[in-house]
């Protein structure tokens, strides 16, 4: 079994771009689930299902999930040992950036995206997560890149203990705007296949929360 775990970034670009039956096709050719764990289906679903500006991109993930084209992460990782994983990775990832004036811990991640680092700890199998948050990313691809990020973000001097981070350079991480790089590579897109449509479809994502540069969509276009 192999999981694709969605964090909520992707799903909500995705959805504003009216992509949501791209993933469905997307399903169909997938060995394995796509997984949302609770902290997400209440940030797409639950939440929002109570604000009538975003209560239909709600109904539409809904009914994603009704379909098992999403399936709940509850279903593999009961959620109490879930909830334990989730608190011993905020802990650390929360941790290890700290001012150097006050000792201010700095927050870099939030319940969601520890979530799915949670459950692709605890799942047992192959997975990817696909986030758009380029500060989770940097936690495993780049943490030094991480401070400089933080530095120019709260123009404040910062003291990370990188060290603490170790374990997690495992996670494999992928955006939405490669995600539709995979869907128009195998034609489930919908739509006539040629560069002005993965144009618009990168530039899409980006534009709706998917932190990539234009140089790397560009660098994406040519590899077509």
């Amino acid at each position: 079994m192999k999981y694709l775990i969605f964090d909520s970034g992707p799903i909500i670009s995705l959805t504003m771009n009216g992509l949501l039956p791209m993933i469905e096709k997307l399903k169909e050719v997938f060995d394995g689930e796509f997984i949302i764990t609770p902290s997400v289906k209440s940030e797409v679903i639950d939440r929002p299902m109570k604000i009538k500006k975003y209560k239909l991109e709600a109904i539409q993930i809904k009914n994603l999930l009704d379909k098992g084209i999403f399936k709940l992460s509850t279903k593999i990782v009961p959620d109490n040992k879930l909830d334990q994983e989730i608190k011993k990775i905020l802990k650390t990832t929360n941790g290890v950036i700290r001012t150097k004036q006050t000792g201010e811990k700095i927050k870099i991640i939030h319940e969601g995206e520890a979530a799915c680092l949670a459950f692709s700890n605890l799942c047992g199998a192959d997975n990817v997560i696909i986030i758009d948050e380029r500060t989770t990313r940097l936690l495993t691809e780049a943490p030094q890149n991480l401070e400089k990020l933080m530095e120019r973000k709260l123009h404040v001097e910062l003291d990370p203990e990188l060290s603490l981070l170790k374990d997690f350079r495992k996670y494999k991480f992928i955006r939405s705007a490669e995600l539709v790089y995979i869907a128009y590579k195998k034609d489930l897109i919908g739509i006539k296949k040629d560069k002005q449509l993965l144009d618009a479809l990168l530039y899409g994502v980006k534009f709706k929360g998917s932190a990539i540069s234009s140089k790397e969509i560009e660098a994406i276009k040519r590899m077509v």
